[in-house]
């Protein structure tokens, strides 16, 4: 079917975005594809569209829509971020469609049953930033049928939360995966209680390129962990200098390979491990990164690391995204529910850790929502520096009777959602610097870093709760790579870890 043109003469005038809101109706488009002849509900244009009038008299929707179809618009917006929403309805629901702004996807969504053909209900489908002028919107129909009746463009307030496509429909390569089900699988409560304190492999998988901040990982360095008395290790792995920035987004053979080696190690030595999505700033700082491309890089990522380590020891956990610093706590619930939606396709029992949003904090967790509450394999997460001006910046000192009740206070809050969720919990990274590494003369005194450290072991113990150290092989460090030595801190760490 040829592309057609709206001729010159019918064409409506465009629209100008001089209010906080802009509708378009969604037969004022400017340019179609239409799989079928003539108009079949006989309303409002005389092309090959299919119009109708509203039953109310308000105006008219789009309807008889097919898949391959398509609508664009031509738009005048002044310079901003807009969260670009659709009026659609649907008896039969399973119909989807993308949006296109300048020709390029920015949303998909999905279109269920809303109760009948002229039941609209509203659809937030993408988040746009644009330079002020003229703009060209296109809906691209993957699947009908459905009615549409408007576009609207709001600007951005932070309450976007990208819609989600069952993980079947999504615009990847999906792999054919079997189920792959653990014939002894952990319980979460078991898990947390054998990790009991850890350690985190930190600024090595997790630097843009392995050595640029931290000596490259041997072997040894793991089984030193392992001889120290540690019970876990975390890898955190930056994905993004590991992964092509376009469809499929494929992870390099090689560094998939090297994870896969160094977490090998880790399960050779019985350690559990904590495989992580970590400073992949592309999907989770600036405030406007969670287009549509975003979204389908960051699960075809998981989908990935789900098919590579899909058969390995119920002591890998999963954890979906450390610190998403500038995504909205809806926006981290959604992540959280469509990764473990990921990984349920092939590992039913693996265990999975989530946590709210900004740098983790409690508070984050405990307004965050469970990604499924029917899932038995779930582990609650938050990080612990508490307070930063001491463990962070080495600005102030800590020890007293005061400091001590009000780190106990975090564990006893954390305790009582874990507790009334039935989710026990781990705190995977807490620590202390030696030094501000942004301000290198702010030093923390020993006595006062150990007096937290054994206070945070302390709590961890009495309240059920499985931490990891943060050794970054610099200013939070106890472990030398260089040397193979430890530091003060291990003595304290792994004690609750000895007979």
């Amino acid at each position: 079917v040829p592309e057609t043109p709206v001729p010159e003469t019918t064409a409506p005038e465009t629209p100008v975005n001089n209010a906080t809101l802009l509708t378009i109706e969604a037969e004022d488009y400017v340019r179609f594809l239409d799989s079928t002849p003539g108009n079949e509900g006989n309303a409002f244009r005389s092309d090959d569209v299919d119009i109708e009038a509203l039953t109310d008299g308000s105006g008219y929707t789009i309807g008889w829509i097919e898949s391959g179809e398509w609508l664009e618009y031509d738009i005048t917006l002044t310079t901003g971020k807009y969260i670009i929403a659709t009026s659609v309805a649907s008896e039969s629901g399973g119909a989807s469609y993308s949006l296109l702004f300048n020709g390029q996807q920015e949303g998909i969504d999905s279109v269920g049953n809303t109760g009948g053909w002229q039941v609209f209900e509203p659809h937030n489908v993408a988040l746009i930033e644009v330079v002020e002028g003229t703009h060209t919107l296109r809906i691209d129909i993957t699947s009908g049928p459905f009615n549409i009746e408007s576009i609207t463009f709001t600007p951005d307030d932070g309450s976007f939360v990208p819609p989600l496509l069952p993980v079947a429909e999504l615009p990847l390569e999906l792999p054919d995966v079997e189920l792959v089900v653990d014939e002894n699988p952990i319980l979460p409560q078991t898990a947390v209680r054998e990790m009991g304190i850890g350690i985190n492999l930190g600024n090595t998988l997790d630097a843009p390129t392995e050595g640029a901040w931290a000596p490259v990982v041997e072997e040894k360095v793991i089984i030193d962990f392992k001889e120290a008395g540690f019970k876990h290790v975390r890898i955190p792995v930056t994905w993004d200098k590991r992964t092509t920035t376009t469809a499929p987004y494929t992870i390099d053979a090689q560094e998939m390979d090297r994870v896969e080696e160094v977490v090998d190690w880790a399960l050779d030595q019985d350690l559990y491990v904590i495989l992580n999505v970590h400073h992949d700033d592309w999907l989770k700082k600036g405030g406007n990164t969670l287009t549509q491309s975003n979204k389908n890089r960051f699960d075809s990522i998981w989908l990935q690391i789900v098919e590579r380590f899909k058969n390995k020891s119920a002591k890998l956990l999963f954890e979906i995204l450390n610190e998403p610093v500038d995504l909205t706590s809806a926006n981290v619930d959604r992540l959280n529910e469509r990764v473990l939606e990921i990984i349920r396709r092939v590992n039913p029992t693996r265990l999975v850790v989530f946590s709210g949003n900004g740098f983790t904090p409690l508070n984050a967790l405990l307004s965050a929502a469970i990604p499924d509450t029917d899932d038995d394999y779930l582990i609650g997460n938050f990080h612990a520096y508490d307070p930063w001006p001491f463990a962070g910046q080495c600005l102030r000192g800590w020890g007293t009777e005061s400091d001590k009740d009000e780190l106990e206070n975090i564990y006893k809050q954390a305790q009582a959602w874990s507790l009334e969720n039935n989710i026990p919990l781990t705190i995977n990274e807490f620590g202390a610097a030696k030094f501000d590494f942004t301000a290198p003369n702010n030093i923390c005194e020993l006595e006062d870093r150990l007096q937290y450290l054994e206070s945070h072991v302390e709590f961890a113990t009495d309240y059920g709760i499985s931490a990891t150290f943060w050794d970054d092989a610099g200013s939070f460090s106890t472990y030398d790579r260089a040397t193979g030595t430890w530091g003060p801190e291990k003595d304290i760490l792994v004690a609750p870890n000895l007979p």
